[in-house]
């Protein structure tokens, strides 16, 4: 698989730091494996970057660079409004500790006058005094507007000024808005874009929005000079249903994606749903493939985590009625439901298996579960590796995903968590919203509950535990996970690298189907 025509160069970008990002992980590892050679851009947040091998890939991750602050229209009105506000309020309090100079020279003349000391050519004692007490005000008028211009500048979400500030460059820029509300892109491209240019690729693969413009304007570099680049644009999620942490970001990001869009010649994304959608938003002349985010086949062959298995973990005995969660600890997944629904269920444990077990959400989840009396039933530890993370959840009665509903992409989304825990045999409980409630009904192999409805996610977990057989079943069918590996999803990158470069189609071993219906047919039902 290692001929010359299959050696061709693909560079990955990535906003992350690339650890604990189990999808470009497996992109990058599968991608060398099938005989790509690999290059994957990340980020780091120490002082210096690094270059490691990640199975087969070459793995770079860079520092950002600085970029000169753009002043926003507040930082511009703020100066009018306090002129004589100085830039901060460090330098205006260094600025009135000068008084105590000015007091200290009336004290040394007063002293001087006393002991008959002639002032020299100085003003007399009362003008100076005057003199003091009038630059004393003066630098109270200045702290006082320094604290005040301070104030007022700092940014509002939802201010008067930003909804103007947004509507005007929106307005007059459209799609180019994002360079004055959010240019963070660009410095991205500052940290990446002459390790991009040295490595020369055929083909650039984008992994999310930020960096399907560093990358498109990569392939222009390289045509003005003669090179012919190819563009591959991941969608991990679809940019407009994406809550943005302010008014100003909502509208740059949906517009940056827009503006680099066009230069993409394939887009792929994470579910049909997005697919679709990205399709009819923008028009693309082809709907985008799927590559789900599925994990590996279990390797046999990989050590099992120290701690054995998360039931173990948890020192429960195998009687015990225990439901787990992994994945991102944060207000976003509701995980205070699964805690509340403790209070519904008795006998019931939970287990979360999250990037950090100390801090204030995941610490106010304990005082929730001490306050109904289930402290000793709520059981908190650090991420497995996710080569071995269905191994571990596997002796868990079921797995929980109680992602709140109502966010489009929160509707549109198909977890990797929900693959791992069909891996691990766990039958599944999982809110209501769209798209992976319908999978789980349509596939049998779990339970739909309310999003944010303690009471009805301990039923759903009853009904399981009561008969956990009916919903793990499906598993035993042959090759009901085939659509769902890594290994499946991986092959479509390779085809459309091959597609994209014009090279011969490969003819990769693929499992027999199973009987009835795919996988790919179910999701394709959603």
């Amino acid at each position: 698989m290692a001929d010359a025509e299959r050696r061709t160069r693909v560079v990955m970008l990535v906003d992350t730091t690339i650890d604990g990002d189990s999808r470009v992980q497996k992109a990058a590892v599968s991608m060398a494996e099938a005989g790509w050679d690999v290059h994957l851009i990340g980020r780091t947040d120490a002082r210096k970057g690094d270059r490691y091998d990640l199975g087969g890939a070459t793995v770079y991750r860079r520092t950002l660079k600085p970029m000169p602050p753009r002043r926003n229209l507040r930082q511009s009105l703020a100066l009018l409004r306090f002129p004589l506000a100085y830039p901060n309020n460090v330098l205006a309090e260094r600025h009135w500790e000068r008084r105590r100079i000015d007091r200290s020279e009336v004290a040394q003349r007063r002293f001087a006058a006393q002991r008959g000391v002639p002032g020299g050519r100085v003003a007399p004692r009362p003008l100076h005094r005057f003199a003091v007490r009038l630059r004393s005000k003066w630098l109270r008028i200045r702290l006082d507007q320094t604290r005040a211009y301070v104030d007022w500048q700092a940014p509002k979400d939802d201010g008067a000024i930003e909804r103007f500030e947004t509507a005007f460059w929106c307005r007059l820029l459209g799609d180019r808005a994002w360079r004055r509300l959010e240019p963070l892109p660009l410095q991205y491209e500052l940290s990446y874009a002459s390790l991009i240019d040295r490595l020369k690729p055929d083909l650039i693969h984008a992994h999310d929005y930020r960096m399907i413009g560093v990358a498109a304007r990569a392939v222009a570099r390289a045509a003005v000079k003669g090179r012919t680049v190819r563009l591959l644009y991941d969608a991990h999620e679809f940019l407009p249903g994406v809550q943005a942490p302010n008014p100003r970001c909502q509208a740059a990001r949906p517009r940056y994606e827009r503006e680099y869009l066009p230069f993409a010649d394939a887009v792929v994304t994470v579910s049909p749903r997005i697919a679709e959608l990205l399709e009819s938003t923008h028009g693309l002349d082809e709907r985008p493939a799927v590559v789900l985010n599925a994990p590996p086949r279990p390797d046999p062959g990989l050590p099992a985590p120290e701690s054995g298995d998360v039931r173990a973990a948890c020192g429960l005995a195998p009687g015990t009625p225990l439901a787990v969660y992994c994945g991102g600890a944060s207000p976003a997944r509701s995980l205070e439901t699964i805690v509340d629904a403790l209070e519904f269920a008795p006998d019931l444990h939970a287990a979360f298996v999250v990037h950090t077990v100390t801090g204030p959400y995941v610490d106010g989840l304990r005082e929730r579960a001490a306050a109904i009396g289930a402290a000793d039933r709520v059981h908190f530890m650090g991420y497995v590796d996710f080569r071995v993370l269905p191994q571990f959840l596997s002796t868990a009665d079921a797995g929980v995903h109680p992602l709140r509903s109502g966010p489009v992409n929160h509707e549109l989304a198909l977890p990797t968590k929900l693959f791992e825990f069909m891996h691990g045999g766990l039958p599944v409980a999982v809110t209501d919203v769209e798209v992976m409630s319908a999978l789980v009904r349509n596939l049998g192999v779990g339970e739909v509950f309310r999003s944010e409805d303690p009471r009805d996610l301990a039923r759903a977990l009853k009904a399981i535990v009561a008969d956990r057989a009916r919903y793990t079943k499906p598993y035993a069918e042959p090759g009901f996970l085939d659509e769902f590996t890594w290994e499946t999803q991986a092959r479509r990158y390779d085809e459309l690298y091959r597609r994209l470069l014009g090279l011969p189609e490969s003819a990769p071993h693929v499992p027999a189907p199973r009987a009835g219906r795919t996988g790919q047919e179910q999701l394709q039902e959603q």
